[in-house]
Order: structure tokens, then sequence, then C-alpha cells
């Protein structure tokens, strides 16, 4: 950290002695309207006599320009920009008593012609398209408004969330998490479901990204651009909200502005609550006699997060600029059940009949620190990057689970605690080469270091002494250790039409698992390559083309490779698989956008096969008692097709229509426990899915919309099991007061009561049916107040330097 500040005060400080002889001259160049900075405006400094240009600079990202060691004279500066007026001083007079011109803010006027008596009330884009990504914007996510990342999600193409709000991502629950272009410590879930919506500026879609990326996660990336402010002087926003089952929340982002220096403060709490009931049935046969556990009862599931971030971005001159943002805060997800059971075996031992209250608890506090470095050189686009990001995370877990008999006494009762702090480093080095007019290079290297350790423990209630007795037995600490270093290239350019990147990827994996009590270690020594490939094509009627592949890694959770028996609640064990291989992905796509007027209409045909297949493999651990691990299955293939229309039915009126039909099918073999003996089973599976967004907006006048939106996610199938498919509507109605500083939105989630999640899993010796159905409508309140004319920036951030994968926007 100390050499990157170095580093840049050493460029910031390299001062030529002849420029502080003479004169200067600053400024800062804004929008006229929007009050935005413009960077790479054009300040030219010519000789009022002979009208010679005698030097020359552009604007940095605040807008901001300087020249020094101006020879005293008389000067007419002019500031061009294209899209805008130009603005010219004929008269700057520069001598030794007035040597150091300060010109202030100067406002560029759009050089557009003014309609008389029109006003055009437009919003933006619900979706638009680059060349590796899809871009999310959430300000028309009204059904949303007060709710998470995942929230939004479930109106997003290539996206489904299940009714326990699971996220998966073309039929995979496999995929990386960004914020801000940069790693989450979190759990992808916790991570979604952690950012409130009001918080986020856009969501970035990848599914086939570029060797500049991570190759982590089997479907690919989802990124999250959270809100920040480009404008001078002290501005923010404040969202609350509040509905019933006790949801309520609220988040707030101030910013201040001046000149170079630009200083943010955010925090945000966030209380989500289910409530509903469920019921099920589990069947179980250990030598010849068969257990059955009925339950039914009412659950209530949900957690609170609360969280705070800030940062500071210093541009130190025109080429050399520091950033750093911090997070902190703390997470927890909670769940409760209360379910009346009844238990009985065949041939007939036993009939039981008992209530049993359960309750479990995750969370703990993360903290996130990044400091980035960039230095633009002379060229506009040539630059060098560099991210030192540290990330530490607490994680503690605790499952009880408690049976009382018909006279209401505590017959039995088990503890399982689980706890861990996570450690994790990142170097991240980016360089830009722009080549020709649209060609451009980029190489760089990457180092995560991930450190870990995990404790399990279990504590069974003890009815002679009625306390909880430790057992020793299953007593767990597991050290996890490892290390990536990457480097990476990408070559993009553009002939007529035609564009085209290719880039090549290598990774060095060294990775060590040890288990405290027995020394059993699992070691990894591996190197890898990942080539990407993306073509795109344009033709003169707005028709593009686009086809793309990619070579993609999910390497396996730490708690996967954990070689011992862990309790997870009374009827549930896990045993993790050491020799785990990673899953390797090839991913191929083909895209048509089409766009006419203001509509468009994308067509995404897409083919992934996934090697050495990860599933989680259920069998019978011991009577009523299920034992979950994990094997690589084998191989699945996904093959489909995802269809979106956005068109403006009327002026007033918008409907976006998404589909994703896709063929899946799973095979191989796995290994499964039974009656002491190790069985092997051939398996192929194959289900046709298929799921559907049907989203209406309608603008009723300049500030009342209304939003109505569909989805149904079809039935699919695992290597032991079937899910079955649900629907659910929402309906939400936003009105803005006093020229937009104040938004109200009501919300209404699950109208007609319709999202219910049923799912079975069977084998040769089991059966478990489970179906819960969360109570509904959710109705929810969301008030949002913006401070001095709080306006996100929204323009591309890859200027901002930190974009992973900014370069394959454009070829």
């Amino acid at each position: 950290m100390i050499l990157l500040l170095s580093c840049g005060m050493l460029v910031f400080s390299k001062e030529n002695p002849a420029e502080i002889s003479g004169g200067s001259l600053k400024g800062f160049v804004f929008d006229s309207n929007s009050n935005i900075p413009l960077e790479y405006a054009t300040i030219s400094l010519k000789k009022q006599k002979d009208n010679q240009i005698v030097n020359g600079t552009i604007t940095d990202q605040t807008g901001f320009f300087k020249m020094k060691g101006i020879a005293f004279g008389a000067y007419t500066v002019s500031i061009t920009f294209i899209g805008y007026k130009t603005i010219t001083f004929d008269r700057i007079l520069i001598d030794p008593n007035d040597k150091h011109i300060d010109l202030g803010k100067i406002e560029l006027e759009p050089a557009t012609e003014k309609i008389s008596e029109a006003v055009v009330v437009a919003d933006r884009p619900t979706m638009t398209y680059k060349i590796d990504k899809k871009v999310i914007n959430v300000s028309q996510q009204h059904t949303s408004a007060s709710g998470t990342a995942v929230e939004i999600l479930e109106s997003v193409p290539s996206i489904t969330v299940d009714i326990e709000g699971n996220v998966s991502l073309r039929g995979s629950e496999s995929f990386t998490v960004l914020i801000d272009n940069k790693p989450t410590v979190l759990d992808p879930s916790d991570a979604l479901s952690q950012i409130p919506a009001s918080a986020i500026e856009n969501i970035e879609i990848i599914t086939n990204p570029s060797a500049k990326y991570d190759p982590d996660g089997t479907s690919g990336i989802i990124n999250i651009i959270t809100k920040k402010n480009k404008l001078q002087g002290f501005n923010g926003i404040i969202d609350l909200n509040l509905g019933r089952f006790e949801r309520y929340g609220g988040d707030f982002l101030i910013n201040w502005r001046k000149e170079r220096v630009n200083v943010f403060f955010g925090a945000d709490l966030n209380n989500r609550n289910m409530e509903g009931q469920s019921d099920s049935e589990n069947r179980t046969t250990v030598n010849d006699t068969t257990s059955y556990i009925l339950s039914k009862g009412d659950f209530k599931r949900g957690g609170q997060s609360y969280s705070f971030r800030g940062g500071l971005d210093l541009t130190l001159n025109a080429r050399n600029s520091i950033n750093f943002d911090a997070r902190a805060g703390y997470r927890e997800r909670t769940g409760s059940r209360l379910t009346d059971y009844q238990e009985y075996t065949i041939p007939s031992t036993s009939n039981d009949s008992y209530l049993s209250k359960e309750s479990s608890s995750r969370g703990g506090w993360f903290y996130n620190y990044s400091l980035g470095y960039t230095h633009k050189f002379l060229k506009k686009g040539h630059q060098l990057y560099t991210l030192l990001n540290y990330r530490l995370s607490d994680s503690d877990e605790e499952s009880i689970n408690e049976l009382f008999n018909a006279s209401d006494n505590l017959s039995s009762g088990q503890k399982s605690l689980e706890a861990g702090p996570s450690r994790d480093y990142r170097l991240q080095i980016d360089y830009t080469l722009p080549l020709r007019v649209k060609d451009k290079f980029e190489a760089g290297y990457n180092l995560r270091i991930d450190d870990s350790n995990e404790l399990s423990e279990l504590e069974q209630y003890n009815q002679t002494t009625q306390v909880y007795d430790y057992m020793t037995d299953f007593r767990n600490e597991v050290d996890y250790y490892s290390e990536i270093h990457a480097i990476y290239s990408t070559y993009s350019g553009q002939i007529g039409s035609f564009g085209y990147q290719g880039g090549l990827r290598g990774e060095y994996t060294y990775r060590d698992v040890t288990v405290h009590e027995t020394g059993e270690a699992s070691l990894i020594d591996r190197f890898d390559l990942f080539p990407t490939i993306h073509f795109s094509y344009n033709t003169p009627k707005e028709n593009q083309f686009m086809a793309s592949y990619s070579r993609r890694i999910q390497r396996p959770r730490s708690w996967y490779l954990e070689p011992f028996i862990t309790w997870s609640d009374a009827y549930n064990v896990r045993r993790g698989n050491p020799d785990l291989l990673p899953e390797y992905i090839d991913s191929y796509e083909l895209s048509h956008i089409l766009k006419f007027g203001t509509n468009t209409f994308s067509v995404d045909a897409y083919y992934r096969v996934t090697n050495n297949k990860i599933e989680r493999i259920r069998s019978v651990y011991q009577e009523n008692v299920f034992l979950r691990t994990f094997e690589n299955v084998g191989k699945d293939y996904a093959l489909g097709i995802e269809l979106m229309l956005g068109i403006d039915v009327a002026k007033w009126w918008h409907i976006d229509l998404m589909g994703n039909i896709y063929d899946y099918r799973v095979e191989g073999t796995f290994d499964y426990e039974s009656n002491g003996e190790t069985h092997v089973t051939d398996f192929s599976e194959s289900s046709f899915n298929w799921n559907s967004r049907f989203n209406n907006t309608l603008r009723l006048g300049k500030s009342t919309r209304v939003q109505l939106n569909g989805m149904y996610n079809s039935p699919t199938v695992s290597s032991q099991g079937k899910r079955d498919g649900f629907f659910m509507t929402n309906l939400a109605v936003r009105q803005s007061f006093y020229q937009n500083k104040l938004a109200a939105t009501l919300q209404l989630r699950d109208l007609l009561g319709t999202m219910r999640h049923s799912s079975t899993y069977e084998g040769d010796n089991f059966y478990s049916y489970y179906d819960f159905q969360p109570n509904s409508p959710w109705v929810t309140l969301t008030l949002s107040f913006k401070i001095n004319n709080y306006k996100a920036d929204r323009r591309n951030r890859s200027q901002e330097g930190n974009d992973m994968g900014g370069g394959d926007d454009e070829f």
C-alpha cells in the first residue's frame, strides 16, 4: 500500500522546472443542464496577436484542467467538447502582477435546438446491451423498490429466483457476484440478499466474460453497480421503507465533492421476514424396516443486515488519481419452525406424535477495504490501474432442534455449532493500450489468497441430567488456504462493421485443506488455461450479431471438502469429499439484437457443457436421518434460447416480454451408502425448462408510474429429484413530488398468493417431499428523498479505471 501511494505521489510531484516559471490557467468544465463534469473536454490556448495555438490540455474526470509555464502575454482560450457549443474567452492577460488565472466553473450547453412549448418525458430503457453483458436499469424496477438485489433479479432475463430467494443464472446456482467490479467476501446469496435495491444504480449480467475477469462461476457473473455521484458540492439521497410481516429498512448516501476531492458516506439497514406454512413427508428404509415422518407446521424465515460504506476519490492531477473505499457491516439469517410430527414404522413397531421447535441463525461481521491507483498516459484510453483489496468475514452458525412429547416435556434436543473467520487478499494490475483507431491491447496480473478456519461442534440433550452434553467425537477444526496467480491478455479491434476480441488467461492454483484432529490434508497444485473469444457484426439498419465462447471453472467450496460428519439439524448430516474435482465449463453463445425505433428485440442462443459436475447426493445415514455428501457425478448440458421484446405500445405504455427456454440434461454415476454398503448408480435425467417475465410499465403523466409484473418458473430436475414450477405477480405504483425530489412507491408482491415451493427427492431406500406456502401479499411503502438535486453518475464506468471488464464494451 505504501509503495502504491509513493508511486502516485512521485508521478504527481514530478514537475518540470520550466513549467513553474511564467503563469498558469485553470478551471472546471460542466454540462450546463445536468451539472455533471465533462471529462476529455479540450482547452486550447492561442496567442491573441496571430491566433496560433501555443498550449492545450484536456479535462480530467472531475472536469478540472490546468496549464502551467505560460509565457506572459495576451491569449484567447477556447473550450470545446463533441456535442456541445464552444465557449471562447477573447482576452486573457497573463503578466507578472496577475499570472495565475482561474476561470472558475465553465458551463457548456448541449448543441441541440430547443423546441418551444414542448415537454418530453422519457424513462431510461429497462435494459441496454453491450458486447459482453446486459445492463439492467434498476430505476425502472418499481416492483422491487423496497427490496434487495434478489427482488430486482426476479424480473431480469437469464435469472430465476425461487421462493426461498435462491438465485440461478441460466439454470445454475454457481455464479460470481461482484460489487462495483470488485469481489465480495460474502457468499453470492448473502451478498445479493443484503444490498438494498435503492442503493443500486445498475446490475450487469455477464454470461460469457472475457479473459480479463476471474473465470470462477459456472454460468457467469452478476455485477452490482452501486449509486455514486459526480456533482460538485454537497448532495445525497435518503430511502425509507415499511411493510407487512416485520419488513422495514432504509439507507442513505451523502456525497461532497470539491474540485479534485470527492468524499462519500452511506449506511443501510434491512429487516426481511417471510412467514407461512409447510408440510413434509420423509421415508427411509434400513434393514427391511421403513420409517415414516410426517410433519405440518408454521415457519418464519428472515434476517437483518446493516452496513456502512465510505470512500475518498482524490485526483492528484490530470493523469493520476487514487481512490479508497471501505465497507463494514453485519448480517444475520434466522429461521424458526413450530411443527407437529407423526412418526411410525412398517412393519409397525412404533407410532409417536410430538412437537418440534427449531431455530437457526447464521451471520457475523464483514469488512472490505480497497485502494486503487490509476495512471492515465497521454493517449486517451492508455492507462495503468492497480487495486489492493482486503476482505474479512466472521461467520457463526447455530441450529437448535428440540422435541417435546405429549406432556410438553423435552424428550430430546440437539445443538449444532459452526464458526470461523475468513480472510481474503487480492492484488490486481491492469494495463490498457489503445492501438490504431479502434484496436486495444490489455494485459494484467491477479493474485488471490484465501485463508480461513472453520470449527464445527455438537451438543446433545441428556434426559438424565437435563443439560446439553458436549460431543467430543463430533468436534472438527479445518484450516483452508488457497493461492491463485493469474496472468491474462486480450486483444480487440474492429474492421468496418466487424468487431473481434480474443483473450487467454492462465491460472496457477495451490490449495491446502487440513483437518486438525486427524492431520488429514488435501492438496492441489495445478495450472489451468481459460481462452475466450468474442465477435460482433453491425448491419446498417441497427441489427447487431454477436458470438462468443469462454472456458470457466467452478471450484468446490471449502465445506464441500471436509471429510467428516457435521450435523446440520436433528434429521440431516453432511460429509464433504476431499477428492472433489473442480467443474470445468465450456460456454457458447450466439446473439442477435434488432432495434426498431424505440423498441428492441433480442435473441440469445446458448449451449453450456459442465464437466466433473458436482451434485449433492442424498442417502440414509441412520433411521430418519439423511446424509448429504458431494460427488463429481459426470456431465450436464444446457441448450437454450432467450428471447426479449421491449416495445412501446403507446407513449404511456411500455412492455418488456422475456422468456428463457432450455433443455437440461445431467448424466453420469454416483456412489451412495445403504445398510453399511456402498452402491454405484448410473443415471440420466432430463427436463424441458422454461421461464417467462411479463413487465408492464404505465406512464400516467410526468410524475406517476404504475408497474405490473408476472413471472413463471417451470419444473426442473437434478440427479435425484425434481422441483415443481411456480407463478407470481407483483404490482407497484410510484408517485413523484416537488420536481422529483420526493418519491413514494407502494408495492404489492405475490398479489394472487401463488408463489408456492414444492420439491421431491428419492433413491433406492429413501423418499423426501417438502412443500411450503408463504403468507401473502407482501405490502411495502417506500419513500425516497433527494438532497440538493442528487444525480447518480451514469457515464461509462470503465473510465474510472476499476471496471474489470470495461475493455469489452466496445470494439
